[in-house]
């Protein structure tokens, strides 16, 4: 009996432990990576906007604008935030990449706003 219940757990593992394929109406996680960094970009951008009318629309064009980069649209990039959320172990791989190349930029920023005037 023991060694049915094992092998029934065992099969059961390797089932569900399966690498599952993203299915086909999902954005693939590089890009996705690239559209989030996007708009994490724009949202750091658009939290300078005072007016929160104004702040909405340039949002909008923005969000836009990432959409026809990428040829998706907020239907399908709603319906792969869905999926990633219920597989956060995908979310925190790609959320992982995208903070190292925000901090990468953050850096090549910082250097380029801190380069000395020549002297007069």
């Amino acid at each position: 009996m023991r060694k049915l219940l094992s092998l029934i757990f065992i099969s059961l593992s390797l089932i569900c432990c399966k690498s599952k394929e993203i299915p086909k109406e999902i954005i693939p996680p590089k890009q996705m990576e690239k559209i989030l960094y996007d708009i994490h970009v724009v949202d750091a951008y658009v939290t300078t906007i005072g007016d929160a009318d104004s702040a909405k629309k340039v949002s909008s064009a923005f969000y836009r604008g990432i959409y026809k980069k990428f040829k998706t649209d907020s239907v399908q990039y709603n319906k792969s935030m869905d999926y990633y959320y219920n597989h956060p172990a995908l979310l925190t791989e790609m959320y992982e990449k995208i903070k190292t190349d925000l901090e990468k930029t953050k850096q090549k920023q910082d250097t380029v706003s801190v380069k000395p005037v020549a002297a007069i």
